[in-house]
């Protein structure tokens, strides 16, 4: 498995729709900023103008996708400056799985634009979040997936009709679907030369030794078994994943071993020596300093508080 998704599935990434809204000019919503969810917004038909907090007003056309990672409050609308209803109010309650259409605004022209809502573990999902720009505009137009996306929401109830099984199920994951479709073509779309956690993904060698370490992380790497993996040597390897990540090749192994150990001490109940051998540990004691430098919490006090 990939790194990227390694990275969604033990983040426990879930994405949904919000809202699909048909607004005419002039119109504004507001969303304010949320510790728990990151927006996204892709425009059908027409064009609207977005602004974040501290961001440069951007203009979205027909096929555009953005995505803000950070749940930075911000203004979405034809003009914005007129007065903004909060996203909050145009929100409707799915009616036996169906979204229902929102239409807001005045009597010019048309924008269509749908809402999506995006949760993880975001201790989890550091490596990627913290990657990507505070507004990361992605061009979806003739993506297979948003089509998909676009048949689900066409279908509606009538009178005689029985719900649709599996509805919100069904767009839940096409949801993700279309993230995930926006996120691999934001990664393509990089320059060659680039450094970070993105750049990796993108580079021949280090997106399979991301891949191995995401996806088997407690097995006994050293840089040359690895190398061999990917088909580079030792010294290449670890030359080329200091190069491109920017840090040591072991250092970032470390690191992620201890986000696996963050999770593991939420989601179950194992002790926490056990935790701390998976993560590559010998003994508690270096464990939970290791840990408490990286999550400022010990893993006792980390488990209880987090249950709570």
């Amino acid at each position: 498995m990939d790194a990227l998704s390694e990275i969604l599935r033990l983040a426990h990434f879930s994405a949904d729709v919000t809202v699909d809204a048909t607004a005419r000019e002039p119109w504004c919503v507001s969303v304010p900023s949320s510790g728990t969810f990151s927006r996204a917004y892709l425009v059908v038909e027409g064009e609207c103008h977005l602004q974040a907090s501290g961001i440069e007003e951007a203009t979205l056309r027909a096929g555009d996708l953005v995505f803000l990672p950070g749940g930075e409050a911000h203004l979405l609308g034809s003009n914005l400056a007129v007065d903004a209803v909060s996203l909050a109010s145009i929100v409707r309650t799915p009616v036996a799985g169906e979204i229902l259409p929102v239409r807001l605004g005045g009597n010019g022209a048309a924008t269509r634009w749908i809402a999506f809502s995006f949760t993880c573990e975001r201790h989890l999902a550091g490596s990627l979040l913290d990657a990507l720009p505070r507004c990361m505009f992605v061009d979806m137009a003739g993506a297979a997936t948003v089509e998909w996306l676009l048949d689900s929401l066409s279908l509606t109830l009538t009178q005689s009709d029985a719900p649709v099984l599996g509805a919100s199920a069904t767009r839940a994951r096409l949801a993700e679907a279309v993230f995930v479709d926006a996120l691999a073509r934001y990664i393509h779309s990089l320059p060659p030369g680039g450094t970070g956690w993105l750049a990796g993904l993108n580079d021949r060698y280090i997106g399979r030794t991301l891949a191995l370490i995401h996806g088997r992380p407690s097995e006994d790497w050293t840089v040359e078994r690895l190398g061999k993996h990917v088909g580079l040597s030792r010294s290449a390897l670890a030359e080329r994943f200091g190069q491109v990540m920017g840090e040591p090749l072991f250092a970032f192994l470390t690191y992620w071993r201890l986000q696996l150990a963050a999770e593991m001490l939420l989601a179950t109940s194992r002790p926490i020596a056990a935790i701390a051998k998976d993560a590559g540990y010998e003994s508690a004691a270096a464990f939970s300093a290791a840990f408490k430098r990286t999550f400022r919490k010990p893993p006792s006090v980390w488990r209880r508080k987090r249950r709570r």
